[in-house]
């Protein structure tokens, strides 16, 4: 008989709903149940793609011996981590402090009140490799809670506190200069695998914020080594079995320095931050392969990830058939079957084919990223394409991974950013449409819930927004501006801004929180800046602001901007791995950023002029344009609220464009050579 989990929307709460488990979903119906049967709550965080969670749920939750002894002991509670990030964050930093390391499935004690007093992650249903069985602790730990309770209390309270203190501010710095940004690229420098690309030795990450603070670095340092890093890890990467060569897509990390064997997940976020670096590789050195990638994901993204109204699902699962990997792997005989002599020649001479195979006698497709074939992405030979084909057709007819079909929207956002700026530089109109559909049915869901919500499913709304949505669809909305020339997008995401400071900046401790002033009454109020497998919310909003500032010129923008910045910069540069993102926000204050503005009474000139600016490379820059002009009052003042384009107003049949730095301005241009020849002589790009 299902339990309680059958009513939640969450397909990682859904897949344990059939567990003899008498789970509860995170709430007060579980604690009040805690309390009033003076027992602990065994808090159990997951997520759809989870590998290990697959694992520890067979083994242990469904297991009637271990559910039994959960079930009159505890109560249990499972919680999605996409869906509620907070809890995850929380809880995770407890299990971090005691055990000195984290990742899921999370496990964690709590007393009634929530308070955590012992955790881990996975753990195997009997005593395995020196690790305790969870039948054992599951007694051990409800022995301590009737037996020891003042201890208990009194460690759950200690480990609060000491959260609480890891989340106070960092030192602050008043000096901001070039050489902190000097001093990231030197740490990165250390930890950079020259053989292989990426950073660190064993299990390897994409790390793509990291990689877009080195392009951004290459272009005031060229004569640096970021690029080198930045070109030899988006070759390996896209060369191994990270990347799904056949249908398109990266995994989520591999386990190996090669990049060779993937963990088999694949995560939205992750296609959308690495599809927009390898957009930007693209426009930084010219080479078509890198754009390739891109589209070629876009193409993984609008056919297996996306639904009816555009929403992008969240992840798909490394596991099938009870197995991880067993959707992509192939037996190294298997390729002679279905190709003739004449394929298979053509096969072998690119891609690197092992008799023994690669992983446990399996092969996972990957080629010598030293050749100059790229794999199916940089060949035009349509024998290839056809190899490719029959491929995908043979591999379709297994069965397929879980999909998670949940959408949140900060992932949603920033997936449709970069399918924005896959539009702005390869100029194909298809990619535009796609991040159009996809933000005005977040905004439909967003008008229909009155605000902004975390998650999505089949039109039903999760949880309240957090930090990260807010701040990442603001800069989704002002790149739709960019794109489209259109004001509404600038007015929107101002009154996003709005909100988002209202509801998570604290003023007297300067401060954002990740979830609203009115959000869930947890045992802290969780503050994350580093920038983990996502940009944070903390520093998506830093960035965020400083835009806007520039555009509508608000101080109040500009003042908490330099305020998150002071007490960021420093760590920052001595973990720049850990704050990709704040590192490219960094750059963006310590170097000029140029104001663009452009004017004109019909879209099709003004967005000829916009295109000048993505010819290049020119990652700070700031945009604001009017191409729906209109002489009524109503739209005069919405035009005239904007520095950049008070008191200009377009000549027929032409497009004006305005280069400025701090409001100071170049006279006005109507060419395309003209604001380009400006541009150069602005930056650094040639």
């Amino acid at each position: 008989m299902p339990n309680r989990l059958s009513k939640e929307t969450s397909p990682y709460l859904l897949q344990h709903k059939d567990n003899p488990v008498n789970w509860f979903a995170w709430g007060l119906d579980a604690f009040g149940e805690a309390k009033a049967r003076d027992v602990p709550v065994l808090l159990s965080v997951g997520y759809s793609s989870c590998h290990w969670c697959h694992v520890m749920e067979y083994e242990s939750f469904e297991n009637e011996e271990i559910a039994k002894a959960m079930n009159d002991n505890f109560v249990s509670v499972k919680v999605d981590r996409e869906e509620r990030p907070d809890i995850d964050s929380i809880y995770m930093s407890a299990v971090q402090s005691m055990t000195g390391q984290g990742g899921w499935p999370l496990t964690v004690f709590l007393t009634s009140e929530g308070l955590p007093f012992f955790g881990g992650t996975y753990y195997p249903p009997k005593p395995r490799g020196g690790m305790p069985g969870f039948g054992q602790i599951l007694l051990a730990i409800s022995d301590a809670y009737k037996n020891r309770r003042p201890e208990i209390e009194e460690s759950g309270s200690y480990l609060r506190e000491h959260i609480k203190t890891s989340i106070t501010g960092t030192p602050a710095t008043n000096n901001f200069e070039p050489r902190l940004l000097e001093q990231a690229y030197e740490q990165l420098l250390t930890q950079y695998d020259w053989e292989w690309g990426g950073f660190g030795n064993s299990i390897k990450f994409p790390q793509s914020m990291a990689l877009e603070f080195l392009l951004r670095y290459h272009l005031n340092h060229p004569d640096s080594r970021a690029l080198e890093m930045v070109e030899t890890s988006l070759q390996k990467m896209a060369s191994g079995g990270l990347y799904d060569h056949l249908g398109g897509g990266f995994h989520r990390y591999s386990t190996d320095k090669k990049w060779l064997v993937p963990h088999f997940e694949k995560m939205l976020y992750d296609n959308a931050l690495l599809s927009r670096l390898y957009v930007h590789a693209f426009q930084v050195t010219g080479n078509n392969f890198y754009l390739t990638v891109a589209k070629d994901i876009y193409e993984y993204v609008d056919r297996d990830m996306t639904d009816e109204n555009g929403l992008f699902y969240s992840a798909e699962d490394a596991d099938s058939e009870g197995q991880e990997g067993t959707y992509y792997l192939w037996d190294p005989n298997e390729f002679r079957h279905h190709l003739t002599d004449l394929e298979m020649t053509l096969f072998r001479s690119t891609f690197s084919l092992r008799e023994e195979g690669d992983f446990e006698g399996k092969t996972i497709l990957h080629y010598d990223s030293k050749g100059m074939d790229f794999g199916f992405l940089g060949s035009r030979d349509p024998s290839l394409l056809d190899i490719r084909k029959k491929l995908v057709d043979i591999r379709n007819s297994r069965q397929k991974p879980f999909k998670d079909n949940k959408s949140l929207l900060s992932w949603n956002a920033l997936m449709s950013l970069s399918f924005i700026e896959g539009y702005l530089v390869s100029k194909e109109d298809k990619l535009l449409e796609k991040a159009k559909l996809n933000i005005n049915s977040l905004s439909e869901l967003i008008e229909f819930n009155s605000g902004l919500f975390h998650s999505s499913k089949g039109g039903q709304i999760g949880s309240y927004g957090y930090l990260e949505d807010y701040s990442s669809l603001i800069l989704a909305m002002l790149a739709m501006h960019e794109a489209t020339l259109d004001l509404e997008w600038l007015a929107k995401a101002e009154k996003i801004a709005d909100t988002l400071v209202s509801s998570f900046w604290d003023s007297h401790e300067t401060r954002l929180y990740d979830t609203p002033e009115d959000g869930d009454d947890l045992i802290i109020r969780p503050s994350e800046s580093y920038d983990n497998a996502t940009p944070s919310g903390s520093s998506m909003t830093a960035e965020a602001l400083f835009k806007l500032s520039l555009i509508n010129n608000k101080s109040k923008y500009l003042n908490i901007f330099i305020s998150l910045m002071k007490s960021t910069a420093t760590i920052a540069s001595e973990h720049p791995v850990s704050f990709g993102n704040w590192l490219c926000v960094y750059d963006s204050y310590i170097y000029p950023t140029i104001e663009i503005a452009i004017i004109a009474d019909d879209p099709k000139h003004a967005l000829k002029m916009r295109d000048c600016l993505y010819e290049s490379y020119i990652p700070n820059h700031i945009f604001c344009g009017n191409a729906y002009f209109s002489y009524t009052e109503k739209a005069r003042n919405k035009w005239d609220t904007y520095p950049l384009l008070n008191d200009r107003e377009p000549k027929t049949d032409i497009a004006m464009a305005y280069l400025c730095e701090n409001y100071v301005c170049e006279l006005p241009v109507s060419s395309t050579t003209e604001l380009l020849q400006l541009i150069r002589q602005k930056t650094k790009v040639s």
